[in-house]
């Protein structure tokens, strides 16, 4: 099994398990859903729909960013800088989410929807780490030497020492 098949496997575990972990919220938590009116996580359906979207959305971005410098449409070093900032990005989210949920009524929204809501940015993250550490390396020919060429002229001149 290739590594990316597998990690993407992973991350669709992980989508699962968030799902699961958002749908899992205290009364304090279903009585914020009703009040903020998050009604994409209301069902489990919704839920995974919701998340698998968004990871779906980044995961594309990341491979295309990916593609795109296998295809030498792009540079290297601009697809890694694009991937690396869209980690720090996520990662700053995921800080965010850290804080909102430290405190205030998300504090008091139960053990399992804190864990669902950390876990979403942390996926986000991963996915854009791994997209890149995966950037391509376009291999360059190297470049044949002009005193090769010179020794090959050289030896054309020579009369060939041929026995016949």
């Amino acid at each position: 099994m290739s590594s990316r098949l597998a990690f993407y496997l992973l991350v669709a575990t992980l989508t699962v398990l968030d799902a699961v972990l958002l749908r899992s919220p205290n009364l304090v938590g279903k009585i914020g859903l009703f009040i903020y009116k998050y009604h994409y996580l209301r069902t489990f359906p919704k839920t995974l729909l919701t998340l698998s979207l968004v990871i779906a959305v980044s995961s594309i971005i990341a491979e295309a960013i990916r593609f795109m410098v296998k295809k030498e449409i792009i540079k290297r070093l601009f697809g890694q800088i694009v991937l690396s900032s869209l980690t720090i990005l996520c990662a700053a989210l995921l800080v965010k989410t850290g804080v909102d949920f430290s405190g205030g009524t998300y504090a008091h929204t139960g053990l399992r929807f804190r864990a669902g809501a950390y876990l979403l940015p942390a996926i986000l993250v991963v996915v854009f780490a791994y997209g890149s550490a995966t950037v391509p390396r376009i291999q360059v020919p190297f470049p044949e030497s002009p005193v090769v060429n010179e020794k090959d002229q050289e030896n054309d001149h020579r009369p060939s020492k041929d026995p016949s």
